[in-house]
């Protein structure tokens, strides 16, 4: 269970034990009844903060396809380009310097990829008319089918598939924050309630004995193993790559992974045991809806992390 899914059974727990022994207790303004109902909001917040999740995840996993793309295509279209001039004719030569600035970039990052592939669109704009203006006229330069068109298509999206990944990530953050501020509400009420009841019990030995229904020893569960990212990948680009918070990674716990294929598994009947370096899961059929989430176990009980959902895109030719 979540953090606060620990809370919300403990408020249920406290909530009887109140109804029984002392109905009109309260915590400031709030009683029994109270406590319930702000124990159950509980959900919605989290609802929200899964929805964000699945949009940030969908926004990254976006990026990543189209970074992946762009990479190879401003690696194979100056490869192209050179197979299509000839260095001894003069006027082609001078063609293929303008590949020079090209090279000089290594596509390390997104940045650096999408410069490279601004030299080379500036390149081909001028190397396509060129060949278009032979005799016989010589086709435009391209890789696999895709040519500065496409180039050009991606150069301008991916800043915008970038731009995805910081509105997901604001969004997620708020939503996040949306669920702990009234879990981290919902849990000093069963604290204070608790104290309250402990003080009563002094004098109500049934009452001491109720409070043994109360688990507090949930508070020692282990801390939940958190998913830094969840992307598609591998040599066929049908598999999940998943990477894991380090800071929450315990080596004396028992961690796995758990994934469900939805409209398939019933539940997560599919699981491995960490790799704290990463774990790959799969493959899968484009347009799989995959859920995946971690479970930690210590000698008190588990915990299991929040679900992460992705859905397979086709891969990137």
């Amino acid at each position: 269970m979540e953090y606060y899914q620990v809370y919300q059974n403990r408020a249920v727990q406290t909530a009887a034990v109140v109804t029984q022994f002392i109905p009109t207790l309260k915590v400031g303004a709030v009683d029994a009844p109270g406590l319930l109902l702000q124990s159950h909001a509980l959900d919605g917040f989290a609802q929200k903060r899964d929805d964000a999740m699945g949009a940030h995840i969908a926004a990254v996993n976006a990026e990543n396809l189209g970074q992946s793309t762009l990479h190879d295509l401003v690696l194979q279209l100056p490869r192209a380009a050179e197979g299509e001039l000839n260095d001894t004719v003069p006027a082609e030569s001078a063609l293929l310097n303008l590949l020079a600035p090209v090279y000089a970039l290594v596509p390390r990052t997104t940045e650096l990829t999408l410069e490279r592939g601004m030299k080379l669109k500036s390149a081909l704009d001028l190397i396509n008319p060129y060949l278009a203006a032979q005799t016989p006229a010589r086709g435009p330069v391209t890789s696999g089918g895709k040519g500065v068109t496409d180039l050009n298509a991606l150069i301008t999206g991916q800043p915008v598939l970038v731009q995805a990944i910081e509105d997901t990530s604001a969004g997620l953050t708020s939503a996040r924050t949306g669920l702990r501020t009234p879990a981290t509400g919902v849990d000093r009420l069963n604290k204070h309630f608790y104290a309250k009841l402990q003080s009563e019990a002094r004098t109500n030995p049934a009452l001491e004995v109720a409070l043994g229904q109360i688990d507090t020893e949930s508070m020692n569960l282990p801390v939940t193993l958190g998913i830094k990212s969840v992307l598609q990948g591998g040599t066929d680009q049908l598999h999940l790559l998943v990477n894991y918070d380090n800071a929450s990674y315990d080596a004396t716990l028992t961690s796995t992974i758990e994934w469900q294929r939805v409209g398939t598994d019933a539940k997560f009947s599919n699981s491995l045991p960490v790799d704290p370096s990463g774990n790959t899961l799969g493959p899968f059929a484009v347009g799989q809806t995959v859920n995946v989430r971690t479970r930690v176990k210590n000698g008190i009980g588990t915990t299991t992390g929040s679900i992460r959902s992705l859905k397979l895109l086709a891969p990137t030719a």
